[in-house]
C-alpha cells in the first residue's frame, strides 16, 4: 500500500500545516484568500492533507493474466493503481528524452544544498490548509491554483521534510474460507502500523515546483497470510510553469513529469485522488475488478497542460515503461507490480469550472488507450480503452464552518485481449467493464466530518477471468465515514496533526451475486467491513 494523495492526492498531497515564517508570494496568482480565517494562525488547528494510499493490486488478470485461485484476494483493488497508455507519436522517445532530461534536472535540484528551501506546501506559502482544501484532500480553487502553478507560490523553506504515519484496524465480518474453515486473513481485527510515508516538494524557482513521496508498506504481501516491510517512491509530480496576461485571471501553461496517472489531475473526480481516501490495506476484499486507469503500476508520463481563463483545463499525456533514464519513476517497485506498456501510450483530460471561490462546479472528461503487455509473454500486447466522465460540486460556507463537496464518476472500458485470448486466460477476445462512484461530504468547522459513497463495477461475463459463480464481475455496495480532528496541541510537537477516522464498507452485490458468489455459499454481505484508524503527521 502506498500513501499519497492514498492517501490518496491527491491533490497536491503533502500536509499543510503552520509555520512561524509566513512566506512572500512572487506572483499574485493564485491571488491569497483574503478571509483572514484562511491566513495563518498558530494558534488555531489547521488542517492536513493525507496522501492517497495506494492500495495493492491482487492477483485478478489485471493484465490478462489467468486468476489461478477465486479467493478474495483476486479481486482485491487499488484505486490508486496507476497505469500507462496507448501510441501518441512517432517520434514519442525522442521527446520523452528532450523534455524529460530538462524535468529530470528538476528534481535533482531537490537533492541540492541550495534547495534545502523545500517545504511543506502551507509553510511555503504562509496560509493554513483550509486555503487549499475542503475535507482533505480535496482541492478549493485556490488549491487547485496552486497546484497548476507547480507548487511556486512563496518562498522556499529551510526545512523540506514532513512525515506521515497510520496505525489502523480492519474487521471483516465473516473472514472463514468456508471451504475449508481457516481465515482468509491473518490481520483481520488486528491493530497494525500500515505505512510510513516521507514527503518533500514545494517550490524549486519562480517556475519551477515538485511533490516527492516515498512509502515504506509496512504490510507488503502477496497471499494476505504472510506480510513483509517494503519501501518504495510513491506518488511523484514534477513541474515546469509559465504564466502570461493578466495576473487576475492569467494563461498557465506547465509540463509535468510523474509516475502514476492521474496523480497529476486537480480535481477530487479522476482514480488518484477519488474517495475513499483511506482503506484498510489488510483483510479487504477491494471495490470490484478495477478499470486499467484504477489499478495500481508504477509508469513514465509526461505532459503538457493549460489553464484558460481561470476555468478551463486541458491536458495531454503520454505514458511509457518506466525503464531506463525513466526507471527511478519506479524505484523501489517490485517486479511483479511493474507494467510493461508498448510505445507511448496517450492519455487527455478536459474540464471546466463555473462559480466562485464559495460555489464551483465542475464537470470535465478523461480517457486514455493502453497498450500493456503481460509479464513474460511473447504475445501482442493487450489493449485497454478508457473513457472517463466525472462531476464535482463545492460549498464552502463562510468562514469555512459549513462545506459541502460531491464527486462523481464513470469509466467504461473496452479491452481487447490480445494475451489472454484464445490462451484460456479469458473467454472472449474483447470485453467491457464499468465503474461507477459517487460520494457527498460534509465538514464543520474543520473538525468533524461524514462522508457517504457508493460504487458499483458491471461488466461482460468471462469465467476464465473471474472465476464466480456467475462470470461476472458485477460488485454494488456503499461506505460511510466518519472523521474527527482533535484541536490538541502535542508537547513534544506543536505541529503535529491527527485525524481519526471510522469507516464502514457494506456490499449488496459481490463477483455477480449477493450469495454464494463462490461455490462455497459466501455472501456478498460477508465481506462487509469496519475500518479504524489514527493518521499522524508530524
Amino acid at each position: 500500500m502506498v500513501y499519497c494523495p492514498r492517501l490518496r492526492e491527491p491533490p497536491s498531497s503533502i500536509a499543510y500545516r503552520t509555520h512561524a515564517h509566513a512566506g512572500t508570494p512572487t506572483s499574485d496568482w493564485p491571488a491569497r484568500p483574503t478571509d483572514s480565517s484562511k491566513r495563518r494562525d498558530l494558534n488555531t488547528r489547521t488542517q492536513n492533507v493525507v496522501p492517497h494510499p495506494r492500495k495493492k493490486v491482487g492477483t485478478l488478470p489485471i493484465y490478462g493474466l489467468p486468476a489461478r485461485h477465486l479467493t478474495l484476494q483476486s479481486w482485491s483493488t487499488g484505486k490508486a493503481a496507476r497505469c500507462a497508455m496507448g501510441g501518441m507519436m512517432s517520434n514519442a522517445d525522442t521527446l520523452f528524452k528532450r523534455v524529460g532530461t530538462a524535468l529530470w534536472f528538476v528534481l535533482a535540484c531537490l537533492a541540492l544544498p541550495s534547495a534545502q528551501a523545500n517545504p511543506i506546501f502551507a509553510r511555503q506559502t504562509g496560509l493554513n490548509c483550509a486555503s487549499c482544501h475542503t475535507v482533505y484532500p480535496e482541492l478549493t480553487p485556490f488549491g487547485r491554483k496552486f497546484k497548476l502553478a507547480g507548487y511556486t507560490m512563496g518562498e522556499r523553506e529551510k526545512i523540506p521534510l514532513a512525515l506521515m504515519t497510520v496505525v489502523s484496524r480492519n474487521a471483516m465480518s465473516n473472514d472463514t474460507d468456508k471451504s475449508t474453515g481457516a481465515p482468509l486473513f491473518a490481520k483481520n481485527k488486528e491493530f497494525v502500523l500500515d505505512a510510513i510515508s516521507l514527503f518533500s516538494g514545494g517550490k524549486i524557482t519562480d517556475n519551477a515546483g515538485a511533490f516527492v513521496q516515498w512509502t515504506y508498506n509496512n504490510l507488503t504481501t502477496t497471499d494476505n497470510i504472510n506480510f513483509t516491510g517494503h519501501g518504495a517512491l510513491d506518488n511523484t509530480d514534477v513541474r515546469l510553469v509559465k504564466k502570461f496576461g493578466s495576473e487576475e485571471k492569467p494563461t498557465v501553461i506547465g509540463l509535468t513529469l510523474h509516475n502514476n496517472p492521474t496523480v497529476q489531475d486537480v480535481y477530487n473526480t479522476t482514480p488518484a485522488w477519488s474517495f475513499p481516501y483511506w482503506s484498510p490495506s489488510v483483510a479487504a476484499p477491494g471495490r470490484g475488478t478495477p478499470t486499467f486507469l484504477e489499478t495500481g503500476a508504477r509508469v513514465a508520463g509526461i505532459g503538457a497542460y493549460t489553464y484558460l481563463f481561470d476555468s478551463l483545463y486541458l491536458e495531454a499525456t503520454s505514458y511509457q515503461t518506466a525503464k531506463g533514464w525513466l526507471s527511478p519513476l519506479r524505484l523501489g517497485t517490485p517486479d511483479p507490480q511493474r507494467v510493461t506498456l508498448t510505445g507511448a501510450n496517450p492519455y487527455w483530460r478536459i474540464a471546466y469550472t463555473i462559480g466562485d471561490d464559495h460555489q464551483n462546479l465542475t464537470l470535465g472528461h478523461f480517457g486514455t488507450v493502453a497498450d500493456v503487455e503481460a509479464p513474460q509473454a511473447t504475445t501482442p500486447a493487450n489493449q485497454f480503452r478508457d473513457l472517463g466522465f466525472d462531476a464535482q460540486f463545492q460549498y464552502l460556507g463562510p468562514d469555512d464552518h459549513h462545506i459541502i463537496s460531491v464527486q462523481a464518476s464513470y469509466i467504461d472500458e473496452r479491452t481487447k485481449w490480445r494475451t489472454g485470448f484464445p490462451n484460456e486466460s479469458n473467454d472472449n477476445p474483447t470485453s467491457k467493464l464499468r465503474s461507477v462512484r459517487a460520494k457527498a461530504s460534509y465538514l464543520y468547522d474543520h473538525t468533524y466530518g461524514v462522508t457517504a459513497g457508493v460504487f458499483k463495477v458491471t461488466g461482460d461475463p468471462d469465467f476464465a477471468r473471474f472465476g464466480s459463480t456467475t462470470g461476472t464481475p458485477d460488485t454494488t455496495g456503499y461506505i460511510i465515514e466518519l472523521n474527527y480532528w482533535p484541536k490538541f496541541k502535542a508537547p513534544f510537537d506543536p505541529q503535529m496533526n491527527v485525524r481519526f477516522g471510522i469507516q464502514y464498507t457494506g456490499y449488496t452485490k459481490f463477483m455477480g451475486s449477493s450469495a454464494n458468489y463462490d461455490s462455497t455459499m459466501r455472501r456478498a454481505r460477508d465481506n462487509n467491513t469496519l475500518f479504524v484508524y489514527a493518521w499522524f503527521m508530524f
